[in-house]
């Protein structure tokens, strides 16, 4: 059994290491320990030596769409998915302070005029039913309920934001009722790169792209230099567990690509650079969003702009107490902070969840009746473009009510979002869009 922490030996050194130094000195360790095991599997924050689990794991094997679909209603039912909190009851609505934001719905959609701008889109929302509940050693990637309400929410976001998607892709394994817009594909590791692909060819000055991710990311140790905290980020594809050839991926009779792919191999931000970046001509304006843990470094762009949150302010969030009477983040200033980026010729905006170090949480919508699963990030930014506190936004105006909605409706699991960009911006200066220049 691997230890989940290895603490780094220091002590001849002859002196303290800096808590950063420690935490990479100790994922590099644990990393080795886990190279030296056996075969590496990353999922998330979790690696599992995914050779030992296929020879050893007598539960190991496919199942059904029956039985996927029974899990995962057996999960709502023991989470208690389904049943209305009391809202009434709790101490901050006694107080006599506006609904949480989770509890206003996003307004209706507006008409999108004929000749509205349009945006090629890619968005990607994974549920990994099958990920979860066909390896029982990889069960901490949890299912993501809320996928169907994430692609549902970014969908309402472009439709208040005026644009049209005549050239659209979806990658989920979720069903949802009605069918989506268009014919969706599976969002594995081949599938992702292809579309990333697709959604960058040809492009030239004047288009605008979007590509939108809403799922489990992860880390992994750098092993080019180009980061500066020592770890390379990733999203993460669906596993193909009931692929026929799935256990091959693992016998070595199977091309690297194609083993890549049936085990669910994260994208590094490296690849996510180098197929979607890299290339983009100038005056072509391409926004990423990852809603996602450890996301913020996931375009790799030199600038970095998020809305400055104090200490006792993030003390207070992680404790679960409200805001103290009065509290705003509407006029607070951006931070902006040049990271160690790769240079792109293109206008590129990247909006994240939260910092590279930080986990997220995914969230339910209380506006309607019942629940609807959803992913906080992308159900405030509907919210936001949709001008329910701030007509005509600016993209400042947009991180700031993300900032606030973080700060006071997930309070469970509080992360810094932020903006990054291609180059320096005055994120104050335009209203919000996802065409044209920054």
């Amino acid at each position: 059994m691997l230890s989940c922490c290895v603490a780094p030996d220091v002590s001849t050194t002859g002196e303290m290491l800096s808590e950063e130094e420690f935490l990479r000195k100790e994922a590099m360790l644990l990393e080795e320990e886990i190279r030296a095991a056996g075969m590496e599997h990353l999922l998330g924050e979790h690696r599992v030596d995914m050779g030992e689990a296929l020879k050893t794991d007598p539960a190991f094997r496919p199942l059904t769409e029956a039985e996927l679909d029974a899990l995962v209603e057996a999960e709502i039912a023991r989470t208690g998915g389904l049943e209305e909190p009391d809202w009434g009851s709790m101490t901050w609505m006694d107080e006599g302070m506006e609904p949480f934001p989770n509890q206003q719905p996003i307004p209706p959609v507006p008409a999108v005029p004929e000749d509205a701008p349009v945006v090629k889109a890619v968005l990607v929302g994974p549920t990994y039913k099958t990920s979860k509940h066909s390896m029982p050693l990889l069960g901490r990637l949890e299912v993501l309920l809320g996928s169907v309400g994430a692609l549902e929410d970014i969908l309402v976001a472009l439709q208040h934001a005026k644009v049209r998607t005549p050239e659209l892709k979806i990658l989920t394994d979720a069903k949802k009722t009605g069918g989506w817009p268009v014919a969706h594909e599976a969002p594995t590791r081949k599938n992702i790169l292809s579309s990333m692909q697709w959604l960058v060819q040809d492009a030239k000055p004047g288009d605008s792209l979007l590509f939108f991710f809403a799922g489990h990311a992860g880390q992994s140790r750098d092993t080019d230099g180009d980061e500066q905290d020592g770890q390379d980020e990733h999203i993460c594809p669906v596993i193909q567990a009931q692929h026929p050839k799935f256990a091959s991926a693992f016998d070595g009779s199977l091309e690297k690509e194609e083993a890549d792919d049936l085990v669910g191999r994260g994208i590094s931000d490296d690849e996510i650079f180098g197929v979607m970046l890299k290339d983009l001509p100038e005056g072509v304006r391409l926004t990423t969003i990852f809603d996602a843990c450890h996301s913020q470094t996931l375009a790799d762009l030199a600038h970095s702009y998020e809305v400055q949150v104090e200490g006792d302010e993030m003390a207070r969030a992680k404790r679960q107490e409200p805001p103290p009477p009065g509290f705003s983040f509407d006029k607070r200033p951006l931070t902006h902070k040049d990271v160690k980026g790769k240079e792109c010729a293109a206008s590129v905006l990247c909006l994240a969840g939260c910092k590279d170090r930080e986990t997220q949480q995914t969230w339910c919508d209380q506006s309607g009746r019942g629940m609807r699963g959803a992913f906080f990030l992308t159900n405030m930014l509907a919210k936001a473009i949709a001008g329910m506190r701030t007509p005509n936004p600016s993209y400042a105006d947009v991180l700031r009510e993300i900032t606030r909605d973080f700060y006071r409706g997930n309070r469970l699991n509080m992360s810094i979002p932020s903006f990054s960009t291609s180059s320096a911006v005055d994120l104050d200066a335009k209203p919000f869009s996802f065409v044209g220049p920054l």
